[in-house]
C-alpha cells in the first residue's frame, strides 16, 4: 500500500508544496506540486501572517488537486536569523547485568543530552544524531553488544518560540499536522550531498531570496549549521539602489545580466536602461552591474568564513563546498566564492530522475523535506509510537497551540 507524504517551505519569494506517493517498493512519486509567490516573509522571517497564510493554503490546495488525493501531515522547513545550533551531550551505564546495551540505555542517554534547556522564549525545532560512542569508541548500532557505557550526541537547533508558532499555525489552520520541523540547511543538503560526499566533508550552501542557509559535514556528521540574513533579494536591492531603478526592474538585470565577477568584455557592453530609449533613459556597461553584484557576493563568502572560523578547513572538506538556492545561478559564482572561502567550489547537481522544472536549484530545500522524511532517524532499537507522530504533539502543548 502506498504512503502519501507532503512537504511545505515557506520561502521568502515563493510558498513551495510537494506532494509525493511513497510506494511499497521505497520508490518516491511527486504526484502534486504548487509554488505560489509569498510576500508575507523578510529575510525567511514571517511580518505578514495573513499574506503569508494565504499563499502557503493556496499552494497547498493547488498540489491537493493536481495529485487527486489530501494530505493529513507534512514535513515543514525551518530557516530564519533566529536559529542557532549547539552540541549537546548525554550519556548512560548500561543497566544490564550481562553487560548488553539496549534500547533504553540509548534512551536514558538520549534524555539526559536533551535535558539542558534553550533560554527563555526559545525552543527546540530540531535534533540531529551525531556517532554513538559505547566505551569511547564510535559505533552504528551498540544494541546487544557488550560494553559499559553509551554517550549519544545530537547538533541540536533552537530559535524563536514565536516564529516558531507562526509557521506551525500556519500548518494547523489548514488542519495539518507537521510531521516534523527541518532545518532548511539540512533538507537542502540531504538532497545535494549524498552519504559519501558528506563522509569526505562537505560545506553546503543555499542561497535563497531572503537568507542563506549553511550545513557543514564532516566524517558524515553535521557539524555546524547557520543562517545569515543575506540572500538574492539583498543584490536586487543594491542594484535598484545604486542603479536608481525600482526593484522588479532590477530583479530583470539580475536575471538577464547579473553575473559574480566582471570581465573585460563587459566594458565594452553598455545596455539601456529603461531599454526603449525614450527620454530619460540612459545607458550603463555590463561591467556597473557585475560590479555591484561582487561586493555583496564578496561579503556573504566573507561573513560565512567568519562564522565557521577554523571550521573551513579544507583538510575536513573532501568534497569541497556545494552552492544551491536560486542565487547560486550566478556566473562566475563558485569560482569568486574559491577565491575567498579558500576551498574549492561547484554547484551542487540534483538527483537524476527529477523533471527540468523541479531540478532547479531553487527547489533543493522543498525537495530535500521528503527525501529527508523517507530517512528513519530514529536511535537503534528505538519504536515508533504515536507519540513520534508529528511535531505539535512533541511541542504543541509548551508553545500553547
Amino acid at each position: 500500500m502506498s504512503k502519501i507524504i507532503g512537504a511545505v517551505e515557506i520561502g521568502t519569494s515563493f510558498a513551495k508544496v510537494l506532494i509525493g506517493e511513497l510506494s511499497e517498493d521505497k520508490s518516491l512519486n511527486i504526484v502534486g506540486k504548487s509554488f505560489r509567490k509569498n510576500e508575507g516573509l523578510r529575510k525567511g522571517e514571517i511580518i505578514d501572517f495573513r499574506k503569508t497564510a494565504s499563499s502557503v493554503h493556496a499552494a497547498i490546495d493547488e498540489a491537493e488537486k493536481m495529485s487527486g488525493t489530501t494530505v493529513d501531515s507534512i514535513y515543514l522547513a525551518q530557516t530564519g536569523s533566529h536559529l542557532r545550533g549547539a552540541l549537546l551531550k548525554g550519556s548512560a551505564n548500561v543497566a544490564s547485568p550481562d553487560g548488553r546495551v539496549t534500547p533504553a540505555d540509548l534512551k536514558r542517554a538520549a534524555e539526559e543530552a536533551k535535558r539542558k534547556q534553550p533560554a527563555m522564549g526559545r525552543s527546540y525545532v530540531h535534533h540531529v544524531s551525531m556517532p554513538i560512542q559505547l566505551d569511547g569508541r564510535p559505533v552504528d548500532d551498540p544494541v546487544g553488544m557488550r560494553g559499559q557505557n553509551v554517550e549519544l550526541a545530537f547538533w541540536s537547533i533552537d530559535g524563536d518560540e514565536s516564529a516558531i508558532r507562526m509557521n506551525l499555525d500556519i500548518a494547523h489552520q489548514y488542519s495539518l499536522e507537521v510531521d516534523d520541523l527541518i532545518l532548511s540547511s539540512i533538507a537542502s543538503a540531504t538532497l545535494v550531498a549524498g552519504p559519501d560526499l558528506r563522509r569526505a566533508g562537505v560545506l553546503v550552501v543555499d542561497i535563497g531570496a531572503g537568507v542563506t542557509d549553511i550545513a557543514l559535514y564532516r566524517g558524515g556528521n553535521i557539524a555546524f549549521t547557520g543562517v545569515i540574513p543575506v540572500g538574492g533579494d539583498h543584490l536586487t536591492g543594491d542594484l535598484a539602489m545604486g542603479l536608481r531603478v525600482l526593484e522588479p526592474y532590477a530583479e530583470e538585470l539580475k536575471l538577464e545580466y547579473g553575473k559574480a565577477q566582471s570581465d573585460p568584455s563587459d566594458s565594452e557592453q553598455d545596455l539601456w536602461i529603461i531599454g526603449n530609449k525614450t527620454i530619460g533613459d540612459r545607458t550603463i556597461s555590463r561591467k556597473a552591474i557585475a560590479d555591484i553584484i561582487h561586493v555583496r557576493t564578496v561579503e556573504l563568502f566573507e561573513i560565512i568564513s567568519k562564522e565557521l572560523g577554523e571550521l573551513l578547513n579544507p583538510n575536513d572538506l573532501g568534497s569541497g563546498v556545494l552552492l544551491t538556492g536560486g542565487a547560486s545561478r550566478l556566473p562566475g559564482i563558485e569560482q569568486l566564492g574559491a577565491k575567498v572561502l579558500g576551498v574549492p567550489v561547484s554547484k551542487a547537481n540534483f538527483p537524476s530522475g527529477l523533471g527540468n522544472d523541479l531540478s532547479q536549484a531553487e527547489n533543493s530545500t522543498v525537495l530535500g523535506l521528503l527525501h529527508y522524511g523517507l530517512e528513519d532517524h530514529r536511535l537503534p532499537g528505538e519504536k515508533y509510537t504515536n507519540e513520534d507522530a508529528g511535531f505539535f504533539r512533541k511541542v504543541g502543548t509548551f508553545l500553547g497551540i
